[in-house]
């Protein structure tokens, strides 16, 4: 999972506001408004993010600066491009990635927050009424547990073992393949 992997390059998706400039914008975790690098193929995404949608989140391999430029323009004066701050290799990632493989878990109300930044509101299902999440919360936390545990089971075993312990956590990798493929 791209998450694992790049964890903690995250971004979070800031949407066009209604009458201002068009396109979205990426905030990382130390505060930068970014763009992906010229070349990403996820710009055109961003160019045409809607003011209003689901809350989206990416990971990114690394985080540029450019220097900005002053330039001389047709009329005699000049013109300057403030410093911006590119991504590169930005791909998109579900919230259920972020929570599964993702740093630290806290819990607040009905909000699971990660690493003290993402704030991923849990909402109870319809007939839970009144619970605010608190169960889907647990279920959330458990999976968790049980996938770092079984990772850590499967690094520290030998190569033998792998198709036992393939067939022992085959319920726990289906279901989280299952939230993963489902919320993209």
């Amino acid at each position: 999972c791209l998450v694992a992997g790049l964890y903690p390059n995250i971004c979070s998706l800031i949407r066009p506001r209604k009458g201002g400039p068009r396109g979205g914008r990426l905030l990382t975790n130390d505060g930068d408004e970014c763009r992906p690098q010229s070349n990403s193929f996820q710009r055109k995404r961003l160019q045409h993010a809607a003011e209003n949608g689901k809350d989206a989140y990416a990971v990114y391999h690394g985080k540029h600066r450019s220097i900005g430029t002053v330039s001389s323009s047709q009329g005699g004066g000049q013109r300057s491009r403030p410093p911006e701050v590119f991504l590169t290799e930005v791909n998109f990632v579900s919230r259920f990635a972020l929570l599964f493989f993702g740093g630290n878990l806290e819990i607040v109300k009905n909000a699971i927050i990660v690493d003290g930044w993402l704030k991923f509101k849990v909402s109870s299902s319809d007939n839970e009424k009144g619970s605010g999440g608190v169960d889907n919360i647990a279920l959330i936390l458990a999976l968790r547990e049980k996938l770092d545990d079984m990772i850590l089971v499967h690094v520290a075993e030998s190569k033998d073992n792998s198709e036992l312990l393939l067939e022992q956590h085959q319920s726990v990798i289906h279901l989280v393949r299952k939230l993963l493929s489902e919320e993209g």
